[in-house]
Order: C-alpha cells, then structure tokens, then sequence
C-alpha cells in the first residue's frame, strides 16, 4: 500500500476518476462536437453544486480536520454566475435545465456532517478544476468562440503557480489522520463523489439535440 494517504487516495479513486474523464458528454464537448450551449449547461449544473459547496467549506472552516484545505482563492461559484451571466448573452432557445442528478450531487453536499466527507469533495472538485482549468479553458476558447470573460470558472491565477499549490494540498492530506481524522471516510465519500458526478455527466446527454433535431 501506498505511505502517504494522497498517494492512496489517488490511486483509489483513479479507475472511476477515469471513467467520468471518459463519459461521453465531456469527450464531445473536448473534442469540439458540441457547441457552447452545451458548455453553458455543463456550468448550469455546476452552479448549485459549487454553491452548497462553499456554504459548506465556510460551515466546516474551524473545523480541525478541514480547517487546512478552507481557501477563499479556490471558490467558484461567483465566477459561475459570472461566466453565466455572459455566455447566456449569445445564447438562443429555452433556458437550461438543471439535471435531478445535479440536485442529488447538491443536496449530498448540503447533508454532510463531517469534516472528512466535505475534505473528499473538496478535493475531487477543486484540485481536478485546478489540474484541467487552463486546459479546460483554452479548448472552450478554439472549439467555440468562448472569449475570456466567460471562462473565469478556469482562472486559477490567485493561487500562484499550481503544482507547488497542488504539492501543498497532498502534504496537507497527508497529515489528516495526526489531525484526528479518518482517511477512510475521506476515500469513501471522495468515490461517492466521482460518482455523483458521473450520474451528472450521464443525465445532462439528453438535453443536447440529437443532429436530426437539430
């Protein structure tokens, strides 16, 4: 096994944490097959995640255990409303619908009652849109137009350069159990977590147009 819990983490939650990267909703819109509705649906459904999330990380910031990870600097949700509010702009048809799977993913957030639940999806959200972002972004950019005022979501600027950032948050997973948490907990919910994500990605297919709609 692995000596340090990050490393175990990882390792754990990479088969499932491939397969989200792999469904087929986020393979389109990568590669260019979709359009920036279905980027702005992608954020639609972020929204209310990243909203109960940060109204957890806020809940949980003196906690012990979580205290660490609490970082204003990584807190989306603002930037969603943002990125929102402009790509809605160039936008036709009818509004964007939020997926009952994206409800499900809110309201396990809003339920948690312990530090190490809301750590796991602290980091599968936050140090995954920091690995991708500046990737995320750039394909956004190319494939559809999206100009930078609508991509914020992606800008990671405030923390500085993002590996020694990154390296900092794996040490500091690596000292949760002296803090006195459970790293098991931590594992478990971390893979709900991917999971509950996945369940999001697979729903929000069926409101892209089939070509023959189109």
């Amino acid at each position: 096994m692995p000596s340090d819990f990050s490393q175990r983490l990882r390792e754990t939650t990479a088969g499932i944490h491939s397969d989200v990267e792999n469904r087929g909703f986020i393979v389109d819109l990568m590669d260019g097959r979709l359009d920036a509705r279905a980027y702005a649906l992608l954020l639609t459904q972020y929204e209310p995640i990243y909203a109960q999330l940060e109204r957890r990380v806020v809940q949980f910031s003196d906690d012990p255990v979580f205290a660490p990870f609490a970082d204003d600097r990584l807190n989306r949700h603002e930037r969603i409303l943002g990125d929102l509010e402009q790509l809605r702009v160039g936008l036709d048809g009818p509004d964007l619908p939020i997926a009952e799977a994206t409800r499900r993913y809110a309201e396990r957030l809003r339920d948690l009652d312990a530090p190490e639940a809301l750590l796991a999806h602290h980091y599968t959200r936050y140090l995954g849109d920091i690995s991708g972002g500046l990737a995320i972004g750039a394909l956004m950019a190319k494939h559809y137009g999206i100009g930078p005022e609508a991509l914020t979501m992606w800008d990671f600027s405030e923390i500085g350069k993002t590996k020694p950032y990154k390296d900092a948050y794996r040490a500091k997973l690596d000292r949760v159990a002296a803090s006195g948490g459970d790293e098991e907990l931590v594992i478990t919910e971390a893979l709900s977590a991917f999971e509950l994500n996945g369940r999001v990605l697979g729903e929000i297919v069926d409101f892209i147009p089939s070509p023959s709609a189109a």
